[in-house]
């Protein structure tokens, strides 16, 4: 039936002139959101005359706030959401009347689905292989294969149906000279020195099973600022702040530790004028490549070609076993305490770092 409906030809040249106002739906993380930025900057590169607006959760919205390739970030949350139907009511008038002519949606659950109905755009791509009702939303549609391919080839497949095909294959987060200059200064404030390099780690991730040991991280701590001279600086969440407090009590060398303490607005400035970072399969490491900073990323038992940052100087480990993807949600492993992340080696992370330093040291 949803053939029926749907179609896989190209919104036509004439067609993409009458449109004005183009909405994204990706309503999902902070990762996930910096590898729609390729897409964003496609489409405004062939669409250049429509005003890109994106919709996030709540949250998200400060890693994308100095896009130039957006007009507007309109932001939901869900957590209102379950309070008050009232709030999305309120919200779903708001976003209406901005009159989009497309809306592209990205994340493909429930909510997604029914903002992309309501949106009365004329022209609604999403991806196919949904069940009914959802297969009946959308106008245009290409093959869904998430986790199958790069997650930003995912996103560009979207092109073939505004007829582009080649796009750049990384994320893109502007920096602004200002943002710099406040992030350099707080790190002057924690005793950093300015004339000399560091590297970032961050040590966190949203799932257990995606972190690596911090007594770990706290010997890659140690070996950058003793061989490489390397100041370390620990980045994270409110969420990962015990974590980093105990990662900077396991190294002898010294740190600065921001965890909790930089706005999300500020990370891309932080990681931006770090000279490498390493981190677990957590935002950072997107930001990272946005960014061009060269990156080590960890990878536990998930999809890691699907995530992996892929410019010439990153490199990602990871730790390949036959039950990935894990589903697994307790906070133990029923294979035991050296299964999984526990794999990867200190001294397989600190040649991944050496390798990176010696190929930019060479070019």
């Amino acid at each position: 039936m949803a053939h029926l409906f749907q179609k896989t030809d190209p919104i036509s040249p004439r067609q993409k002139r009458k449109i004005r106002d183009i909405l994204l739906i990706k309503m999902r993380y902070i990762g996930d959101t910096v590898l729609v930025t390729p897409l964003i900057d496609a489409i405004k590169a062939h669409i250049p005359h429509a005003r890109i607006h994106l919709l996030v959760n709540k949250s998200v919205e400060d890693i994308v706030v100095d896009h130039p390739s957006l007009y507007q970030v309109h932001v939901f949350d869900y957590g209102r959401t379950n309070r008050s139907l009232g709030y999305l009511f309120r919200f779903l008038r708001r976003l209406i009347q901005n009159r989009f002519q497309l809306v592209i949606d990205l994340t493909r659950n429930d909510r997604s689905a029914l903002i992309t109905i309501l949106s009365g755009a004329r022209y609604r791509l999403g991806y196919d292989g949904a069940i009914f009702p959802k297969n009946l939303v959308y106008t245009h549609t290409v093959p869904y294969y998430f986790g199958q391919v790069h997650t930003v080839d995912h996103h560009l497949s979207m092109g073939e149906l505004l007829g582009f095909h080649h796009a750049s294959p990384h994320p893109r987060l502007p920096v602004s000279a200002d943002r710099i200059g406040i992030v350099m200064q707080r790190l002057k404030q924690a005793g950093m020195r300015l004339d000399a390099p560091y590297a970032v780690i961050h040590p966190g991730a949203r799932r257990w099973y995606k972190r690596w040991p911090e007594e770990r991280f706290a010997e890659i701590g140690d070996r950058l600022f003793q061989s490489l001279n390397l100041q370390v600086v620990l980045s994270g969440g409110s969420k990962d702040a015990k974590t980093c407090r105990r990662i900077e009590n396991l190294m002898t060398a010294p740190c600065v530790n921001t965890a909790g303490r930089l706005p999300l607005a500020d990370l891309p400035a932080l990681i931006r004028q770090a000279g490498i970072l390493i981190g677990n399969d957590s935002s950072p490491i997107h930001i990272a490549t946005a960014v061009n900073t060269p990156s080590v990323s960890l990878f536990g038992p998930t999809q890691w070609e699907a995530w992996r940052p892929r410019r010439r100087h990153d490199i990602a480990i990871a730790a390949v076993f036959p039950c990935r993807p894990c589903g697994h949600s307790r906070p133990d492993c029923p294979h035991g305490s050296d299964y999984c992340m526990n794999v990867i080696t200190v001294d397989r992370v600190w040649a991944a770092v050496k390798s990176i330093i010696e190929q930019l040291q060479e070019s």
